[in-house]
């Protein structure tokens, strides 16, 4: 196993480094923010922050190329927060704690923030990598960007000058992205019944979780991005347990009392547990059933995509439940909120159009909250997504909140900078790379509601399982963008 100093390009590496050491989950930048200024003053570059806490840092021009155009390199600070359930790590507090395995880099236990804590770093990198000639270079690092994008949409109006940006937030590096989704939430609130559990039922408790095989290994639902890896066909943990508790209560009564999964909106959820009563006369009737409802999703959905779905099911001391009709109400609507795959783009091949994934439930006294998480790169269908919500909500009597959602961003094949790009990674890797749209929410479409007349490209390393933690970023790609990065930069100056 190699070690982590040892990494090409160093530079890149480094800062990567100092990153992982500092806190910077989503609304917990405070102190990483902290640190990049200081980092930034003790290398000379002047830097400014905007309202909502944005940083700009300003890398001066090689001698000789003052006078030609600035260039944004954009990328975001935060980080996803996630963790195995066995994993004693606090993400406000704790450091990633980083491993080098062959040609990949991988958290113990976590995710890594490879997303998009790799892209800063090459942006930041080129203060400091010596024989780069450049312009005037302008870093744009925002914040909050996994929760939704507010640091982006809070950008100020003449913050940078630059006309031209490279988002070195995209995943694949053999390709360069050129439009990206729009996304919106939906946050459902049921309101439920409760009493005591009658002396004629008894506890019990359901779980969707990984257990563990191994000293670091554990073996459950793989989770995800719900962008990048909706199409995968993984199971939603919040969606199976519904699913399961619902097939159960066709068949003999039920009452839960709590349910929850998930931790993040943006992310596929890889645990649920809830807590039920059923007659004491059927306690083994409901495992039979869970398990044989369980087995068959297992082997007829989830075979190749995620074989490793496991459950647990116990005794639990449950003192009060919901009655059985809210329980049928509550289990209802999380079986008919949308989540996965809801169509294909007509305009690019492969490219999901249209998704949702129900990200979180949560139990809050006599409530139980729901988080979706909408992405589509048309925008009609993304209102249209939006309406059902509304609709399921007003039918099972739930509140609704849905916050302002984000612009996609549409793609242009004629922009002066994508040619820029597609020439040099042919002149360099000697063949032309795919131009894609990602279904996920890039920054890219609200700053280009700020700035109408920016130039965008994206690309970036392979990064595979962000927003969980598999997460892990390919060392041989970081120094393939970073050749990439370097040759555009140089070519813009010119």
């Amino acid at each position: 196993m190699a070690t982590f100093d040892e990494l090409q390009p160093r530079s890149v590496w480094q800062i990567f480094g100092e990153l992982a050491r500092v806190p910077r989950g989503s609304g917990n930048e405070k102190a990483v923010m902290a640190m990049l200024k200081t980092w930034a003053t003790g290398r000379g570059l002047v830097w400014r922050e905007d309202g909502v806490g944005n940083l700009l840092v300003e890398i001066p021009a090689s001698p000789g190329l003052e006078h030609a155009s600035p260039v944004l390199v954009q990328g975001h600070v935060d980080m996803v927060c996630e963790k195995d359930a066995a994993t004693k790590h606090d993400f406000a507090k704790d450091p990633i704690r980083v491993q080098v395995d062959g040609d990949w880099v991988k958290a113990d236990g976590t995710t890594l923030g490879a997303d998009n804590g790799i892209g800063v770093s090459m942006g930041l990198a080129l203060a400091v990598e010596a024989g780069v000639r450049h312009g005037p270079v302008e870093i744009l690092l925002t914040v909050d960007e996994e929760r939704g994008l507010t640091g982006a949409a809070g950008i100020e109006a003449g913050f940078f000058r630059s006309r031209r940006m490279i988002n070195l937030d995209s995943e694949e590096d053999a390709a360069i992205f050129m439009g990206c989704a729009g996304g919106r939430d939906s946050i459902l609130t049921l309101s439920l019944r409760a009493g005591k559990a009658p002396q004629s039922m008894v506890g019990r408790k359901l779980a969707i979780k990984g257990i563990k095989v191994g000293p670091k290994e554990i073996k459950g639902l793989r989770g995800g991005h719900s962008g990048l890896d909706i199409n995968t066909g993984r199971g939603n943990a919040n969606k199976l347990l519904a699913r399961a508790l619902d097939h159960v209560a066709g068949q003999m009564p039920l009452r839960v009392a709590q349910i929850g999964g998930g931790l993040l909106r943006n992310a596929i959820p890889r645990e649920a547990e809830a807590r039920v009563l059923v007659p004491a006369a059927k306690a083994r009737v409901f495992k039979q059933l869970v398990d044989e409802f369980l087995e068959r999703v297992k082997a007829e959905e989830l075979q190749d995509a995620d074989p490793d779905l496991n459950w647990q099911i116990g005794s639990s001391k449950v003192e009060k439940a919901w009655t059985e009709s809210d329980t049928r109400r509550l289990l209802s609507l999380l079986v008919a909120i949308p989540s996965g795959v809801l169509g294909m783009s007509r305009a690019l091949p492969d490219l999901v159009e249209s998704s949702s994934n129900l990200g979180v439930v949560r139990t809050e006294g006599n409530e139980v909250v729901m988080v979706c998480c909408s992405r589509s790169s048309v925008m009609s269908h993304l209102d249209d997504l939006a309406g059902v919500h509304r609709a399921l909500a007003s039918l099972a009597c739930a509140e609704i909140e849905q916050p302002a959602g984000y612009p996609g961003w549409q793609p242009n094949p004629a922009s002066p900078l994508l040619h820029i790009v597609v020439d040099q990674y042919a002149r360099l890797f000697g063949a032309r790379p795919e131009l894609k749209a990602v279904h996920a929410g890039l920054e890219c479409g609200l700053l280009l509601r700020s700035y109408p007349d920016l130039d965008i490209v994206s690309f970036g390393p392979n990064i595979v399982g962000a927003h969980s933690p598999d997460e892990r970023v390919q060392v041989s790609s970081v120094a393939k963008v970073w050749t990439l990065f370097k040759a555009v930069v140089e070519d813009l100056a010119r």
